[in-house]
């Protein structure tokens, strides 16, 4: 099934409610909500919403938002990352219970050789952002949460040294601690097992086969118009900077609404868009179901007993999630979002993929980005009136 446009009635969708939630998102541009937002919505394979509302950047007299407009994935890259991963575990050229020092040697100290590709794709490899700062600056690299994404990026090899070095703050499988050095670190290992970089594999492999044609980890300079730009004054501000040249594996991809639908329906065709196989049924059974039962999880100062998580993908069985507590996804869902304020969901039961790409204008007090992705997509799902 590949997506389409198509009419509301032959999808079981209300035209009067999808105009209720093209009426509430450009309401949260006009109220300053949002400066820039494009939301994209789908069921069955049938686009029935995809609208940009707002500006392209922050100063007077930008140009209006448009429906192809580039964001930085920031985080919605992990999923990506993992897509490449499973390819090379399918060809079996990876390891999911292999130890990560079988492909990188020299990511040695106490109990890590203990440490699976598995927890990488999991975050449960005992190891975290903020002891790898902590390391850094031991070693007289001073990093923080404010410089590290600049320094990394122009740094990566050295960034590698660091965690390669680092010691473990937990045992493996202990505990969830979501972290961007696990998907690093994943990306030098599909480096090194591929032959070529995570940027070039993830062209080769699975943008290029699925038509994503305006999702790169390398903005072209054609392309640089058309990304969103964001006041100094926002979260992330660098991002778009900082991240433009890079193919980080947990942050480095950019994309537009369109793209990104295109990848979550290829996971809800179990793999497949059109005639293009990416993955086997079995992987995306595996990636999109939770992989680490009874284990708990940190993040932003929120504390989970039961995190549930799969292969690059957030799953929600028996979890109401951080930011999503009153969310109507059905318990088969899966999502993954990112810095700066985007967001996809993918949903097996009410055939529903969805993305809010926005750029968010401050943070909440628990530290979250002020963003009202959380209402946009109870509202998407509120338009099936017929299953």
């Amino acid at each position: 099934m590949k997506l389409r446009e198509g009419s509301t009635e032959e999808v079981g969708v209300s035209m009067d409610r999808v105009q209720k939630v093209r009426d509430m998102a450009q309401g949260w541009v006009d109220d300053g909500i949002h400066p820039s937002l494009v939301v994209i919505a789908a069921r069955r394979g049938v686009v029935f919403l995809h609208e940009a509302f707002g500006r392209l950047g922050p100063e007077e007299g930008a140009p209006p938002l448009q429906k192809d407009t580039i964001f930085p994935l920031a985080s919605i890259s992990k999923p990506i990352t993992a897509t490449a991963a499973m390819i090379l575990v399918e060809e079996g050229l990876l390891g999911l219970n292999r130890p990560v020092k079988d492909y990188v040697p020299e990511f040695e100290g106490e109990d890590k050789n203990q440490v699976l590709i598995r927890q990488l794709l999991t975050h449960t490899s005992g190891l975290s952002d903020s002891d790898l700062i902590k390391h850094a600056n031991g070693e007289g690299i001073e990093l923080d949460e404010e410089s590290s994404i600049p320094w990394i990026t122009k740094n990566v090899n050295a960034y590698l040294d660091l965690v390669c070095q680092m010691p473990l703050g937990n045992p493996p499988d202990t505990e969830m601690i979501y972290a961007d050095l696990n998907y690093n670190l994943l990306g030098a290992v599909i480096h090194r097992v591929s032959g070529i970089s995570l940027s070039d594999f993830a062209e080769q492999r699975i943008f290029q086969p699925l038509g994503m044609k305006d999702t790169s980890y390398i903005v072209s300079d054609t392309a640089l118009d058309r990304v969103v730009q964001r006041s100094p004054d926002v979260p992330d501000y660098d991002l778009t900077s900082s991240l433009m040249k890079s193919s980080l594996g947990s942050a480095g991809a950019y994309s537009t609404v369109m793209d990104i639908a295109l990848f979550g329906q290829m996971f809800l065709n179990h793999g497949r868009y059109g005639g293009t196989r990416i993955l086997s049924r079995a992987s995306i059974e595996a990636m999109t179901h939770n992989q680490i039962p009874g284990i708990g999880a940190q993040f932003l100062g929120d504390k989970l007993s039961e995190a549930e998580w799969g292969l690059g993908w957030s799953t929600h069985i028996n979890k109401k999630t951080w930011r999503w507590d009153e969310a109507l996804q059905s318990p088969t869902s899966y999502s993954h979002g990112g810095s700066g304020g985007v967001m996809l969901w993918v949903d097996p039961v009410y055939e529903f993929v969805a993305a809010y790409f926005a750029v968010c204008p401050g943070f909440r007090k628990n530290g979250w980005p002020i963003t009202n992705a959380d209402l946009f997509i109870n509202a998407a799902l509120a338009t099936i009136v017929d299953l």
